[in-house]
């Protein structure tokens, strides 16, 4: 039955509708895959890394923040550090002006910022810590401190290629001169992870 409509128009119209999509998904994901595929590899090698770099500079502090009147612009001293360092969403902030200092903590992918105010000094004191463009790379694959738009592109990905196993294994089973050969190929790729896993992974 199957054999059957195979050959039908239908099946046909399919067939090549999911080879359409199969090519097009294939050039929409070319540099992505590589990208992922090239940070599973460093991934796996973490001593290939870098160590961690840091460096500080400092900003002058408006007046504005120096001298102020009742409780203390803090919204407005985080907007005016976003707009000067391009530093967004915070991970923690300790406040403690009684002392003359504010501190704002930043994760980044390949590190951190540490943004520390000194209000009598006038002062904004930026520390940043990275492991370099391998880190970078690393934690934009994992999607670590990436931000919600990276996020959706991970997503994105996973479902394109998704789509293009699906697809390639849809036109696998059009060709019928090579469908139990390759069958059988997708069927072993798939169990030898499994086979690996429970001879070779510690559980």
């Amino acid at each position: 039955m199957i054999s059957t409509w195979l050959r039908t128009a239908k099946a046909k119209r399919f067939f090549s509708f999911c080879r359409w999509l199969h090519i097009y998904v294939s050039c929409t994901l070319f540099s992505l895959l590589v990208f992922f595929s090239l940070t599973g590899i460093t991934l796996n090698h973490p001593t290939w890394t870098a160590k961690a770099q840091n460096n500080t500079h400092t900003l002058s502090l408006p007046e504005t923040f120096m001298h102020y009147e009742g409780e203390y612009p803090l919204k407005a001293l985080q907007l005016y550090i976003e707009q000067a360092t391009s530093l967004a969403s915070p991970r923690s902030i300790d406040v403690m002006v009684d002392m003359g200092e504010i501190t704002f903590d930043y994760p980044l992918p390949s590190g951190y910022a540490f943004v520390t105010v000194l209000l009598d000094d006038g002062i904004i004191e930026i520390e940043k810590s990275s492991q370099g463009l391998l880190g970078l790379l690393n934690d934009l694959h994992k999607g670590r401190h990436s931000g919600d738009v990276w996020s959706v592109v991970i997503d994105l990905s996973a479902a394109l290629i998704l789509l293009f196993a699906l697809t390639g294994l849809i036109i696998l089973l059009q060709n019928a001169k090579h469908r139990g050969k390759g069958m059988l190929v997708v069927l072993l790729g798939s169990i030898t992870p499994l086979i690996i896993y429970l001879i070779a992974v510690p559980r």
